[in-house]
């Protein structure tokens, strides 16, 4: 019967129909009507009520307890949200405005918002808010809550309880005895039991809690960085291990937007007393360090589309309500001009602006946005989490030695432990990478010397770096730190009275991702000429106190090391000086006061011994002979002790390949005439000096004949010498509107005669036929290979800096 004969007669009378016929349904000739009526009806409102269903009298044992959490999982979305920005911009009052907002507390809490907020809080290095989520996208609704150590345990075993047995009153606690006992591991199985049957009493009659707490938990680690140059350093490692993360990048449009080519403001009044106002972020420009925290730790091979956006960084515009709404447009634009020339504009996608005068918008909209953010992010995130994973999480944060928490734990220890649970070693491998994706363990497998170290309470391992590099100058070993940046190993330990089994694992990880030096005595260490004691030393470069030495632009007596990147290595002087006295018995490091210089003395039996300086300026990191006389520049070991810089520079930079997003660097040295840019060095290449640095002091010879000797530099010139110059190379060149065509002519060294017919072009047609005239001759007349690089090369020595520029933004593989 098709469904269009089916209808509702309204034509029938309401008032002249029975009680119990109502409506009428007419089906083609044949009429309905309905019954609402039963035998039943007296008994219809009892046989809800009536029905007896047996009470969930299961009782959870001992036994029963274990099993749930050796074999349930749990639907888990986790990340980490990392604040950064520039100094005083607002970033840490808009994030206590939004979690103050968002975490909601009964009157009668025993703990208040400020005491949560302060556990884990310190302003002058990194504050850690752990926070749990109950609830999904199920029911679009979430209870934000703080998360100690072991709460997030509770949390989820009381999801896989309340899922398993929904009547919650009916739930009953056995503790008893296991027929298996675990020991220590058993003991805090115990303890989770007992603390999940006391908050379920308490909540049982909170059915919001309860339903949220049946759709699932969010582990949301926030982490605010504070200025801090020891801090930084950590971070970009940081950030490279911890995949599920979002970042926050803070500027203001008051202070920072109309000076983003200037360098950060750190008031003396608040940054004054730890020197950070004359010592953190000076050699740089705003917009350098804005786009570094917006894009530091995203690799080269992060380049697929899904990945960028997951990751893609929140830029956040604080503003006073005097600022104009046109601010932040112009900013934008400014920075995206830069980050788009660096091809890391992709990561750049979302934009907020927040009133700091508004209450209001900090609280509810900003807070909305970001919460709105984490769901769009992570909406297809859930992760199914075994359970015991995170029951083994609670133990491993929550264990003491000798009164504090622990800090730092071997993997091999971990193995032993996660037994009692029944893990596997691959199993605990995926543990580790699961907790550190989001920043609750840090576990770097990439490093051989340390995958065997898990640093299992990241907040306190800060804490201890901030004592390292921000000694107290009450501390016996803090004069030489603060001066020199030197330490020894038995100073360490004292640092370290209350995790004396972590500082050898500390110091390690400080060394592996290039913050800190070790020497293995401290013979190889000159203080004012003086050796000092045969032990262990450390040298921590970041932790002097004196400010930068800024070289005269008008010198020119030195090699240098070039990086880009947008990346940039916070300072490599600890790097390349751990690269070189780790290698060279003959090195010793001359202990300097400045905070940006370091200085080595390479020993010769048959030669004085030479001086070599570095000095870490930006960019550019100088190297210089100090005691350059002839006799030294011409002998042997000079070239031997510059090699010996190259190939631990080499090493270094080559380290970071992997951590710094599109490096780039090469060495040089000045020119000697003023017009002449500088002149490039290269593994087993001739010296390519011009007349007038040949006339020179021959500090260039020996740089340069270094670097023909330095094999490390042929990784870094192979990609140079084997590419070719293509098309885009040409067009770029064409853009460049050159009109001097005697300089370009000058530069690839022409001969004049074959050009005759080019000689005056006056159209651009002409003057593109010109260009690939001269390009053409050069490449016939030149014996080396014809490069990229050896044109650029050749173009800067001759003064055509703004055409090398040209060449040199192209967007390729080449390193620089």
């Amino acid at each position: 019967m098709a469904s269009s004969d089916f209808q509702l007669d309204e034509s029938i009378d309401a008032a002249s129909t029975p009680s119990d016929q109502d409506t009428c349904f007419v089906i083609g000739d044949q009429d309905y009507t309905y019954q609402d009526k039963t035998q039943f009806d007296d008994a219809f409102d009892d046989i809800a009520i009536a029905l007896k269903v047996e009470p969930f009298d299961k009782k959870i044992s001992l036994d029963v307890f274990w099993n749930i959490i050796l074999n349930e999982k749990v639907p888990v979305v986790t990340s980490l949200v990392a604040v950064m920005g520039l100094p005083s911009c607002g970033k840490t009052t808009v994030l206590e405005s939004v979690l103050k907002h968002r975490i909601k507390l009964k009157p009668e809490a025993k703990l208040g918002f400020d005491q949560y907020l302060k556990r884990k809080k310190n302003k002058e290095s990194l504050s850690i808010y752990e926070l749990c989520a109950l609830g999904s996208s199920q029911h679009d609704k979430y209870a934000w809550s703080f998360a100690t150590n072991r709460y997030g345990a509770i949390f989820s075993i009381l999801y896989n309880i309340i899922r398993r047995n929904p009547c919650v009153a009916d739930i009953k606690f056995e503790m008893g005895s296991r027929s298996q006992d675990s020991g220590g591991m058993d003991k805090h199985v115990r303890w989770l039991m007992g603390r999940a049957q006391y908050v379920l009493e308490k909540i049982k009659d909170e059915p919001g809690k309860l339903a949220l707490l049946q759709d699932g938990i969010s582990f949301i680690n926030v982490i605010d960085v504070g200025v801090n140059k020891a801090l930084y350093d950590f971070l970009s490692i940081m950030l490279l291990s911890c995949h599920q993360h979002i970042r926050l990048a803070f500027f203001s449009l008051d202070r920072d937007a109309p000076n983003l080519g200037k360098t950060p403001d750190l008031p003396s009044d608040l940054y004054g007393k730890r020197k950070d106002d004359v010592l953190v972020m000076q050699q740089r420009s705003r917009l350098t360090y804005l786009l570094h925290f917006a894009t530091v730790g995203y690799t080269q091979q992060q380049r697929n589309e899904e990945e960028e956006a997951l990751n893609a960084t929140v830029m956040v515009a604080t503003r006073k309500e005097s600022a104009t709404n046109s601010g932040i447009s112009k900013a934008k634009e400014e920075i995206m001009k830069q980050a788009k020339s660096q091809d890391v504009d992709q990561f750049l996608q979302h934009w907020l602006q927040v009133d700091m005068d508004d209450v209001q918008s900090i609280a509810k909209e900003f807070g909305d946005e970001i919460e709105a953010l984490i769901k769009s992010k992570y909406k297809q995130g859930t992760i199914h989490i075994p359970l015991r994973w995170i029951v083994f999480r609670s133990l491993v944060i929550s264990l003491d030695s000798k009164g504090s928490k622990v800090m730092i734990l071997r993997k091999s220890f971990i193995l032993d432990m996660a037994k009692k649970l029944k893990m596997t070693e691959t199993e605990v491998d995926e543990f580790l990478k699961t907790f550190t994706d989001f920043g609750s363990v840090l576990h770097m497998p990439q490093y051989d010397s340390i995958k065997d170290i898990v640093i299992v309470n990241i907040w306190e391992f800060t804490q201890y770096l901030n004592k390292l590099f921000y000694p107290q100058e009450g501390e016996p070993y803090a004069a030489n730190l603060l001066k020199y940046g030197i330490i020894s190993e038995s100073s360490v330990k004292e640092i370290f009275y209350k995790h004396p089994e972590s500082a050898q694992d500390f110091m390690l990880v400080l060394t592996t991702i290039a913050m800190a030096s070790k020497i293995e005595s401290g013979q190889s260490i000159l203080i004012d000429n003086q050796q000092q004691p045969d032990e262990a030393h450390y040298y921590l470069p970041l932790a002097r106190t004196r400010e930068v030495y800024k070289p005269s632009e008008e010198e020119n007596d030195y090699a240098f090391i070039e990086i880009e990147s947008v990346n940039f290595p916070a300072n490599v002087q600890a790097c390349i000086s751990n690269s070189i006295l780790e290698n060279n018995e003959d090195a010793v490091l001359i202990a300097t006061e400045h905070s940006n210089v370091s200085q080595f003395l390479f020993q010769s039996k048959n030669s004085p011994p030479v001086k070599i300086e570095m000095i870490y300026k930006g960019s550019k990191t100088r190297l210089r002979i100090m005691n350059n006389s002839n006799d030294i520049l011409t002998s042997p070991a000079a070239v031997e002790a510059c090699k010996k810089v190259i190939t631990g520079s080499c090493q270094c930079l080559q380290k970071k390949f992997n951590i710094i997003r599109d490096l780039k660097y090469s060495f040089a040295v000045p020119c000697a005439s003023p017009e002449g840019g500088c002149h490039f060095l290269y593994y087993d290449c001739e010296p390519q000096l011009c007349d007038a640095c040949s006339a020179e002091n021959n500090f260039r010879l020996c740089w340069s004949k270094a670097a023909k000797q330095c094999e490390l530099l042929s990784e870094g010139s192979e990609a140079r010498m084997n590419e070719s110059i293509d098309s885009r190379d040409i067009i770029s060149i064409m853009k460049a509107e050159i009109h001097d065509f005697d300089a370009f002519k000058k530069a690839l060294n022409i001969d004049e005669s074959k050009l005759s017919k080019l000689s005056s072009p006056e159209d651009e047609e002409s003057r593109k036929k010109m260009v690939m005239l001269m390009l053409l001759l050069w490449e016939r007349q030149t014996d080396k290979p014809t490069t990229r690089h050896a044109l650029i090369t050749k173009l800067r020595e001759n003064g055509l800096d703004d055409i090398a520029k040209k060449l040199k933004n192209l967007n390729t593989t080449i390193l620089y």
